[in-house]
This record gives structure tokens, sequence and C-alpha cells, in this order.
């Protein structure tokens, strides 16, 4: 049976149509920092999505993941986590030089979304990636979390001055 017009077959993927002429402008440097990390949205949905992105050439050269989340782990625990969400939930069989390059720089910071010892430790994490970088780095804030939490959240970043960069945009994703 032939494939009908339009029709992706095997592991081809269909082109967007809404992309044709568009120019991608260059992604400045990264981190997003996901709150919720171990819960299923970010398993299902961010995780797999991030690969995609990065598998298309969509993220930035410099991007870092942090992942935040009530679950004591290691940082190498988590990012195993990640690696396996992303093979088993992806749309795409991950190629392997892109999956390390993804995960090669994820950091995971344990802790309750009320503990601002959680948001120092973060700020110490964020900052690393920056001298790391040499340059700074735009801070995103994805709030994978009940919506109870998303004041909780914001509070903390304020207080803990996460809230503002001098050198990069931040934005907090709900």
């Amino acid at each position: 049976m032939a494939a009908s017009p339009g029709r992706p077959t095997g592991q081809e993927q269909p082109q967007n149509p809404l992309v044709a002429g568009l120019e991608r402008l260059p992604v400045a440097p990264t981190t997003l920092v996901i709150f919720g990390a171990t819960g299923d949205l970010a398993r299902r949905k961010l995780l797999p999505a991030l690969y995609n992105l990065a598998h298309e050439g969509a993220l930035p050269e410099r991007f870092h993941l942090v992942g935040v989340s009530r679950k004591d782990k290691e940082h190498d625990d988590y990012r195993n986590e990640c690696e396996q969400a992303i093979r088993r939930f992806s749309r795409r069989t991950p190629d392997e030089d892109v999956l390390c390059s993804l995960l090669d720089s994820v950091k995971y910071v344990p802790g309750t979304f009320d503990d601002p010892a959680v948001y120092a430790e973060l700020g110490v994490v964020m900052d690393g990636f920056e001298q790391e970088a040499g340059e700074p780095l735009n801070r995103a804030f994805y709030l994978s979390t009940a919506p109870t939490f998303f004041p909780v959240i914001v509070e903390q970043l304020g207080a803990s001055k996460l809230a503002r960069h001098e050198h990069g945009e931040v934005r907090v994703i709900i």
C-alpha cells in the first residue's frame, strides 16, 4: 500500500508548513529550570519536547537544564531518569549524540518549593553555568506543578532575587 500524499511513512516526520520561509533566529544561551521535574508532565511531555527541540537544532548552543523537585536524588540519578523519559516518550528514536549533548549539563536540586535553601542552591547552580560559559545566560522557570504551588514558587524566586538577572532575561512559564 502506497503512502498517501502528505502522510509520513515509517520514521519520517512531517514538515511543518507554517515554518516555510521563516528565518530561524539564534536562541540566546539559556538555563531552563523545571519545578516539579520528576512529575508526569515533565517526564511525558517536557523532557521529550526538549529533546526534539535539540534534535531540530532549535535549542541554544549553550543550554542547561535544572530539575527541582521534592524527591532526594543525585544529579546522575536525575540525568538517568531524564534519559529514560526521553527514550520512552519521544516521538522519534533518540540520536545518541544529541541525547548525550542535551543531558551533559543536567543538574538536580532537591527540596520543597517553600524552602529558601532550595533557591539558594538553585542560584549557585545557575551561577556555575554562567561562570563555565563565560557569559550571562537567560533564565526560564517552568512551573510543572499543581497550581497551588505557583504563588509559593514565584514569591520564593522574588525573595531569593532569582526573579531578576542584570544581564539576561528571566521568564516564568506556567
